[in-house]
């Protein structure tokens, strides 16, 4: 059995139900960190132009969600943070790849403040690692997220709502 078939919060054919977490990483002069993939990165994004997607990793057996959102961020973004506040969820649904069956995915969000960051820390054979990261201020991400919701069909590319959650709760 593959580490995914033995992932219980990965969403599979026998268990469609996914549940990651997210992290808003902002950075000492308030911009956030998020992946950008232009339209040819992704097989999912292409003719939908550039996505854009807060850090986001799937969690592990026996692992909180602290360990999580901390792996999350040095494999994605190679990034050491700590842990500000919680900023709420998203639940989406998605097909899986090769049968089309819909997964029912669960984002849990948290607001994390970036402490270091060293991209050869970032793991190289994720998908994430084609992305570029980038520091974009919130008005402007919220904006981009609402833009990307439009044309994706997957609702989890509209991200808007957790960093509207930011805006409104967040904590210098």
């Amino acid at each position: 059995m593959s580490n995914e078939a033995n992932n219980l919060f990965q969403g599979v054919a026998n268990s469609p139900f996914h549940i990651s977490v997210g992290a808003v990483v902002v950075n000492a002069n308030g911009s956030i960190g998020c992946h950008h993939f232009q339209s040819h990165d992704l097989h999912e994004s292409e003719g939908k132009g550039d996505l854009y997607q807060l850090m986001r990793e799937t969690l592990q057996p026996d692992e909180t969600l602290e360990a999580s959102v901390n792996r999350g961020l040095q494999e994605e973004f190679g990034a050491i943070g700590t842990i500000v506040s919680y900023l709420g969820s998203i639940k989406s649904h998605y097909p899986l790849p090769k049968s089309g069956m819909e997964v029912e995915k669960t984002t849990i969000y948290f607001q994390v403040a970036l402490d270091s960051i060293n991209q050869d820390l970032r793991t190289k054979d994720d998908i994430e690692s084609k992305s570029e990261i980038l520091w974009i201020q919130p008005e402007e991400l919220k904006r981009l997220f609402i833009e990307q919701g439009k044309r994706y069909d997957r609702t989890d590319h509209d991200e808007s709502s957790v960093i509207e959650n930011y805006l409104k709760y967040g904590k210098s």
